[in-house]
């Protein structure tokens, strides 16, 4: 058990490797298509295969008429005016990157994957994305932080500590663990999209609230834990209904992204109980406060200026889900 930690830290590294992949992917701005390729030399992002164009059936080309009495170099020239370019040089256009795998030599993902940590494009070597191993490092503590609050360094049958006294580690919380587990990995790709581009795009808000709602439905299940499932349930709509209202009071201080999220974070508190929902949402709102007081101290912000205040949901929520393991 004393190493599981490092185990779990390791295995954090690799999934936040993969989580900078869609950070870097889904920070584009509202309404854009997901980044497929680094923005200054064009080299594709290892995020899927190339899809071959679908080329529109066309009609039979009609003979071009050409004035008489011109000279052969004069019809060629006009011609080549009428037809247009060449069939071959219009498909010369580039394919979408849309996989993980490229057909030519299928070796620029890996490639990508040796640039990735490093914050650079591996065809230009521009920055990509944010600082390096930032993604990954927050991850791996995240998962580490996880542990080390849920199961104590001994060995399997020690009686735990705290919120499971009297119970065996094998007993212990595993079907939660693996639930938070979830959302800290999610929701750190979740907090470097939006301290990029102010949002929280729907595929990762909805991936963070399935993946907790199944898993925290499987502990629930397992253990027998039906009232921790309900309230759970329960805290996800409360905190998610909060919002909204606060969204519709004032849409441009907070974002539909932060509803959804809210609803995650709120089945994540409301499995631990009331006392840690309500401790959770306040440590939010507490640290997005003093982070826009400090900037308008600075002068780096106005009153009116908008900040991203998913990374402050998320900090706040997860600072009591550790007190309350």
């Amino acid at each position: 058990m004393s190493h599981l930690p490092v185990i779990v830290a390791l295995g954090g590294l690799v999934a936040g490797l993969w989580m900078r992949v869609l950070v870097v992917r889904h920070s584009v701005a509202e309404g854009e298509p997901l980044r497929c390729d680094c923005a200054r030399c064009g080299a594709p992002l290892p995020s899927g295969r190339r899809l071959a164009r679908v080329r529109p059936a066309t009609a039979k080309p009609r003979e071009p008429e050409v004035r008489i009495g011109l000279s052969p170099a004069a019809k060629s020239r006009e011609l080549a005016k009428r037809i247009g370019p060449s069939p071959a040089a219009k498909r010369r256009e580039p394919e979408v990157w849309i996989g993980p795998l490229s057909p030519a030599g299928r070796r620029e993902p890996w490639t990508w994957i040796r640039a990735l940590p490093a914050a650079r494009c591996p065809g230009c070597h521009g920055r990509v994305g944010p600082p390096p191993l930032a993604v990954e490092i927050v991850t791996a503590l995240a998962l580490a932080a996880l542990v080390l609050c849920a199961v104590p360094s001994t060995w399997p049958g020690a009686v735990t500590a705290g919120r499971w006294a009297g119970r065996a580690v094998e007993a212990g919380p595993t079907g939660e663990l693996a639930a938070y587990g979830w959302l800290a990995v999610v929701a750190a790709a979740l907090v470097f999209v939006d301290a990029a581009v102010h949002r929280l795009p729907d595929e990762l808000t909805l991936a963070a609230y399935l993946g907790t709602a199944v898993l925290l439905t499987a502990a629930a299940l397992l253990e027998g834990r039906f009232d921790d499932l309900v309230r759970a349930g329960l805290g996800g709509l409360a905190l998610a209904f909060f919002y909204l209202v606060l969204f519709l009071i004032n849409p441009a201080g907070m974002g539909l992204g932060d509803v959804k999220l809210a609803a995650s974070l709120g089945t994540a508190l409301g499995w631990l109980g009331w006392d840690v929902l309500v401790a959770g949402a306040f440590l939010g709102f507490l640290a997005g406060g003093l982070y826009g007081v400090v900037l308008m101290v600075l002068r780096r912000a106005g009153r009116k200026s908008e900040i991203p205040f998913g990374p402050f949901m998320v900090a706040g929520a997860f600072a009591a889900i550790l007190t309350g393991l």
